[in-house]
């Protein structure tokens, strides 16, 4: 049985009083490939707010193990000014390893179509959600959420990303509407109803 990375038991949220959650509970392994699917409003974007920590649990318990890192690809992209692709791709990568993971960069943008040396705000929506997409690749977390993480793609470029995520080190957790990108890179789904 594969290391237990992430638990979450009897969970409930709520928005403006209403409950997006209640009784949920999940388990998340090493080494797993997980679809989240459901309708729009589900609560995905949600579930995973509760993985990465970013939004509290209004009852039950979310536990993570020790040294456990948690990277998340958002669906939106802020530019901040004055900071090159490169900049933003490395920005949370410890300095201690930047020169290790200067080699990554390089080829995650060169297979996205992106240039490290532009500017955040120089450049489009697609080309945003490409530079977020290789920030969260180089990162390699143990844990990996992906919220449509295909929006933006051509095809050369999903089926890159296919090969890449099949043979990823952690577990992946992704959203999306391409099933044919499901199944190719998946193992498990989550449904949420």
């Amino acid at each position: 049985m594969s290391t237990l990375l992430l638990s979450v038991t009897d969970a409930a949220v709520v928005y403006s009083g209403k409950p997006v959650f209640e009784g949920l509970s999940f388990n998340i392994h090493e080494n797993r490939k997980i679809a989240l699917v459901g309708r729009n409003g589900a609560g995905k974007t949600t579930l995973m707010k509760i993985i990465t920590g970013e939004k509290d649990l209004d009852a039950g318990e979310r536990w993570v193990e020790n040294g456990i890192s948690i990277g998340y690809l958002k669906q939106d992209i802020v530019p901040r000014e004055n900071l090159s692709v490169r900049d933003y791709i490395m920005a949370e990568i410890d300095p201690e390893f930047e020169a290790a993971h200067e080699y990554k960069v390089d080829i995650i943008t060169e297979k996205l179509g992106i240039d490290p040396d532009a500017h955040l705000t120089r450049l489009s929506g697609g080309q945003l959600r490409r530079a977020g997409l290789a920030r969260a690749l180089v990162e390699e977390n143990d844990i990996l959420l992906m919220d449509e993480p295909t929006n933006h793609l051509d095809l050369e470029a999903i089926e890159w990303l296919e090969g890449y995520l099949k043979s990823y080190p952690g577990t992946l957790l992704v959203i999306s509407h391409d099933k044919a990108f499901l199944e190719n890179v998946t193992d498990t789904v989550f449904w949420l109803d």
